[in-house]
């Protein structure tokens, strides 16, 4: 067990920045129930940076962590409440209010201007850009007026593709497609649930303002987790319990009566 402060029980960590793993940090960024902090293995007994960490008292029930590429944080809880801070050792920036479920996952693109957050049954898109700010500015870099708080998209499986899956739908953290080299060119998010990948088209759900417009692609047992190729957004890697594969996203489908019921021998298109 990784213990980083007898005193603090860490539930989640996240990297620092979006593409961290490209860098040589070391450090991280965990969670406990109602702490943000910058984790420093190489301190010894406490490796908590004293000054890059923030406690609330009440209790907050942190679950969930993603950065940007600038170091900026989004945090989801199990109350359902997303916090957006601009950098760590301070309040958040903006506090989006609960919808009533959980959040199981957050993830957020390079630039900060969208989140998607993973409930059980649906995911939420999260437009952070500040209505009438002059300078583009995000709920990362300044608080929200009251009034004009973003309201979240849900994007969710239509009612008969459920019924067709033959089982509750519980998604894994979803994921927006990796574009270091070109920032907020972010184009696709991904999740699964049982032995369906599930795909969304950023640009179309922004551009219709449809939730439940979507390719599947399903496999013949459980997916474990999914992620894009570092990069790019034309291919999945999908880990199922013996394997992990790749897929090409144009091989998902859109989802139809027959492609959702049948199980065959291997992955079905």
């Amino acid at each position: 067990e990784w213990r980083v402060h007898e005193d603090v029980p860490t539930v989640a960590v996240a990297p620092t920045t979006k593409y961290a793993q490209m860098t040589g940090d070391r450090t991280l960024v965990g969670l406990s129930h109602n702490m943000l902090y910058r984790i420093d293995p190489r301190l010894r007994d406490n490796m908590i940076v004293q000054d890059q960490q923030q406690a609330y008292v009440t209790k907050s029930h942190f679950t969930t962590a993603a950065a940007t590429e600038s170091g900026a944080v989004a945090v989801g809880s199990a109350k359902g409440e997303i916090r957006l801070f601009d950098r760590l050792g301070v309040r958040a920036k903006t506090v989006l209010p609960a919808l009533g479920e959980p959040i199981l996952g957050i993830d957020v693109t390079s630039d900060g201007r969208y989140v998607v957050a993973t409930c059980k049954t649906y995911l939420l898109l999260v437009d952070t850009k500040l209505p009438d700010d002059a300078n583009g500015r995000t709920g990362f870099m300044k608080a929200f007026p009251q009034a004009q708080k973003p309201a979240p998209k849900r994007l969710q499986l239509k009612p008969e593709h459920v019924v067709y899956m033959g089982a509750p739908i519980s998604f894994t953290p979803a994921k927006f497609n990796q574009a270091p080299d070109a920032q907020g060119s972010e184009k696709t998010i991904v999740t699964s649930t049982g032995p369906f990948v599930v795909t969304w088209n950023l640009r179309r759900v922004l551009g219709t303002g449809r939730g439940d417009a979507y390719h599947i692609k399903q496999y013949q047992d459980t997916v474990v987790a999914d992620n894009f190729r570092f990069g790019q957004d034309r291919s999945i890697v999908v880990t199922l319990p013996n394997d992990v594969q790749s897929v090409k996203r144009s091989q998902l489908a859109k989802p139809t009566r027959e492609s959702l019921m049948i199980r065959s021998s291997g992955s079905l298109l």
